[in-house]
């Protein structure tokens, strides 16, 4: 099933690429420009299956499928499986070590450059949104690794990978620019560059963005600075949110929305996190955050999660003023294959 899902979603990847670049009017590229943008993002969740082995029982033909699926959004697979994988999944909302949307102190805030300060207050905005992902995700963790992530990582791989995905940029460039040159000269050239590759790329990015700030920023989702402090339960299962689309989007991005299931066990193919996601929420009822999405709801959780208080675990604003309850964080211990939750006062 899972070469079957890659296989149809890689197929509208490469049609509306072609759609782009051949079509004659800039309507019509724009039409499949944004079809691109949407679907390279669908092939990147397939890719994100594949990454944590969950798409095919192959070992090596996922990790192979990580890096074609991840081609299109730009994505090198092993800094990508480095962060998400292991620093993520493995350390979900504690800061310092889950480099994703962290949010800063008051006293870290107002010690940064004004011109960062500036940054912060945009990037924590709907429009700020897809440049906050670029920039701490996929430039400073993927394209240019920190001396902290290049310890960690395989530099073979790395450089492998970074390499197949420059080549792939260029190529997109390359191929896209020579046929708009050959439909309208210059001005063709420019515009199947950018319906072609710049603008699926900010399309992409506004969707990551949209669908992972969510996923770990919310007036009732803890951060944390301390690994003493920090538990599987509440760190990978109550840190998450459960984002609830129109349930035909939903399907159209593979379930990646029911998100607690995901962290629970990341091994859990993309075609069982629905079923899956019920069966937590029916035994934990209490400990699961429910949203259903919308803009006006994506800007009221962005408007009360600027800064984070991490020693009363509340969201406040860019003035330190809380925003939201404190968050109480439980202490967890298994007994058995029961997880018994216990609230600190």
């Amino acid at each position: 099933m899972g070469l079957g899902l890659f296989a149809l979603i890689g197929s509208v990847v490469v049609a509306s690429f072609c759609a782009i670049v051949f079509l004659p009017d800039v309507w019509m590229k724009f039409g499949a420009s944004l079809i691109y943008g949407a679907f390279i993002a669908i092939l990147f969740v397939i890719g994100h299956d594949a990454c944590h082995g969950a798409l095919t029982p192959s070992a090596p033909l996922n990790q192979w499928l990580t890096r074609l699926a991840f081609l299109p959004t730009l994505h090198p697979a092993s800094p990508w499986e480095f962060g998400h994988n292991q620093l993520h999944h493995g350390w979900t909302n504690l800061k310092g070590v889950d480099y994703g949307y962290t949010p800063f102190t008051l006293e870290e805030f107002r010690a940064l450059p004004a011109w960062r300060r500036g940054v912060e207050r945009f990037f924590r905005t709907p429009l700020g949104m897809p440049f906050f992902y670029m920039h701490i995700v996929w430039w400073r963790h993927l394209i240019w690794p920190r001396p902290a992530d290049l310890r960690k990582l395989h530099k073979g791989w790395l450089v492998f990978d970074l390499g197949l995905v420059a080549a792939f940029f260029m190529a997109e460039l390359t191929l896209s620019g020579w046929i708009g040159w050959q439909q309208g000269g210059r001005s063709g050239a420019v515009v199947n560059m950018l319906l072609a590759v710049i603008w699926p790329f900010l399309i992409w990015n506004w969707i990551m963005a949209f669908v992972t700030v969510q996923h770990h920023t919310h007036p009732r989702v803890a951060w944390f600075d301390s690994r003493e402090e920090w538990t599987v339960f509440s760190g990978q299962f109550e840190s998450t949110v459960h984002v609830r689309m129109p349930r035909w989007l939903e399907v159209l991005y593979h379930d990646i929305f029911e998100h607690n299931a995901h962290h629970v066990d990341p091994k859990i193919p993309l075609y069982n996190l629905h079923a899956s996601q019920r069966e937590l929420e029916l035994a934990y009822p209490n400990s699961v955050t429910i949203i259903h999405t919308s803009l006006p709801a994506l800007s009221a959780t962005l408007r009360a999660c600027k800064l984070y208080d991490y020693r009363q675990h509340r969201w406040t604003d860019f003035e330190g003023r809380p925003t939201g309850d404190r968050i109480l964080i439980p202490k967890t211990r298994a007994v058995g294959s029961v997880v018994r939750v216990e609230e600190s006062v």
